[in-house]
């Protein structure tokens, strides 16, 4: 049964952001099969994602919004299967990451899509720079 991760285990999960999904590890079972999906909320004022973090293995999870910018999903498998119905499988968390892992197995969710984690700036880096632009 899938179970949200408490806030220890999102700090867990916050001190691996520089490594790639795939090699990052579960808080709860150690497994290293964590997975992402990210979805475009369309219709708000700012288009937004709608990022789920979970692992392939015992299903703990996590979800959140962000502002995408002008950066788009490249492709949406659960959009494209169940279009107007895609708000039921966000309503069971068990069904959505079960139809999740099953396009991660098959490969229609590719890590090499999404975008890079977010970056702390230093204190005194200008914003919209990185430090190997200066």
């Amino acid at each position: 049964m899938p179970r949200p991760y408490d806030q220890q285990h999102l700090e867990a999960l916050g001190a691996q952001l520089h490594l790639p999904v795939t090699e990052r590890t579960c808080p709860i079972c150690g497994h290293a099969t964590m997975r992402v999906y990210h979805r475009e909320k369309l219709g708000r004022t700012v288009p937004a994602w709608i990022t789920y973090l979970w692992c392939g293995n015992c299903h703990a999870y996590s979800s959140s919004f962000s502002g995408a910018g002008r950066k788009m999903v490249k492709s949406d498998p659960l959009l494209a299967e169940y279009g107007d119905r895609i708000a039921e499988v966000f309503r069971d968390p068990e069904r959505l990451l079960k139809a999740l892992d099953g396009y991660w197995k098959a490969g229609r969710l590719p890590p090499g899509d999404l975008p890079a984690p977010p970056r702390t700036l230093r204190a005194g880096e200008p914003r919209g720079h990185s430090r190997t632009d200066l």
